[in-house]
């Protein structure tokens, strides 16, 4: 969160003051929440899902394949919302206003379905492709809800996350299940998101993901 607002500051002074409430009388749980929602932001788990990816693949050229996964789907989405933000076309780094995520929404989907078409075209491994086609079709499902209602990003990441890594590793990664109750209630306890959007994003993330690994 620190980061965020030191971000924010630099990036547009005049808003830092509008789009971060003052941190006088927080209580532990927000503190917790704020904490978790950062280190579960979809960015984050985007490039944990790409890394995991790459990791079981025996090809020897699995990282490099990530490393432009990496740049299309995670840097370069986050590279034009710095870009947005600094034109004052979105009000805050974390785009809590829902008919501001269209914009930077439709940007990440594009690149998603090129870093797909390239994965297709080439001989990149096999769980990359599966992997971003999922996020491709999720992120589609996304962005055409948000044009009427704020489904959770974060509970569809983590869903997704973990749809993968029991695909992966089955009951061994049980144990992380646990981190999804509480990515989801990091966001209605920040009171970003209401228990139905965070639990339809959540079933989006997994199920679609889920999806694809089972039946490509």
């Amino acid at each position: 969160m620190a980061a965020l607002t030191s971000l924010t500051r630099a990036l547009r002074p005049e808003a830092a003051k509008e789009s971060v409430p003052p941190t006088a009388g927080r209580s532990w749980g927000h503190s917790v929440a704020t904490v978790v929602s950062a280190v579960f932001s979809p960015p984050l788990l985007a490039t944990a899902m790409i890394a995991i990816a790459a990791a079981s693949s025996a090809e020897a050229s699995a990282w490099r394949w990530a490393l432009l996964g990496l740049t299309l789907m995670v840097l370069s989405p986050i590279g034009y919302l710095l870009w947005l933000y600094r034109q004052g076309l979105v009000s805050d780094l974390d785009v809590q206003r829902r008919e501001e995520r269209a914009r930077p929404m439709r940007f990440t989907l594009a690149a998603m379905i090129l870093a797909v078409v390239l994965f297709g075209l080439t001989p990149a491994p096999r769980i990359l492709l599966l992997v971003t086609a999922a996020q491709v079709l999720q992120a589609t499902f996304i962005l055409v809800v948000t044009r009427h209602w704020k489904i959770s990003v974060h509970g569809a990441a983590a869903a997704a996350f973990l749809a993968l890594l029991l695909y992966l590793t089955s009951w061994q990664a049980a144990l992380a299940l646990l981190v999804l109750p509480l990515v989801l209630w990091s966001r209605i306890r920040l009171h970003r998101h209401t228990p139905a959007q965070t639990l339809a994003g959540t079933m989006a993330g997994g199920l679609i993901t889920a999806w694809v690994l089972l039946l490509a």
